[in-house]
């Protein structure tokens, strides 16, 4: 009896256009805020992480409202940052506080 061939999630989502697309998005965003994360203070790098990057805002994910208050002042920083790096259809740079998962 023949198994069924077994898919990384990474195939799975490539097999599926909406998945791939909302994938290919989020990568982006990642690869995006690499390259602009020199422009964050050290402390602050590992406290913000890439969001939705959406036609011509890109979304930043702060731990708590005060590194969300300095990624804002920073924004018009990274903004043009982002877009030496290739994100020419940026606007604007968003920042929103990360919510926590609920504890159980």
């Amino acid at each position: 009896m023949r198994r069924p061939a077994v898919l990384t999630l990474q195939q799975a989502v490539r097999a599926h256009p909406t998945l791939a697309e909302v994938a290919e998005r989020a990568w982006a965003s990642a690869r995006l805020l690499r390259r602009v994360a020199e422009h964050l203070p050290p402390m602050l790098r590992a406290q913000v992480q890439a969001g939705p990057l959406q036609d011509d805002q890109w979304w930043l994910l702060a731990a708590n409202p005060s590194v969300a208050a300095k990624v804002r002042q920073l924004a018009p920083v990274l903004l043009a940052a982002a877009r030496s790096a290739g994100a020419s259809q940026l606007q604007a740079v968003r920042v929103r506080v990360q919510e926590l998962p609920a504890h159980r």
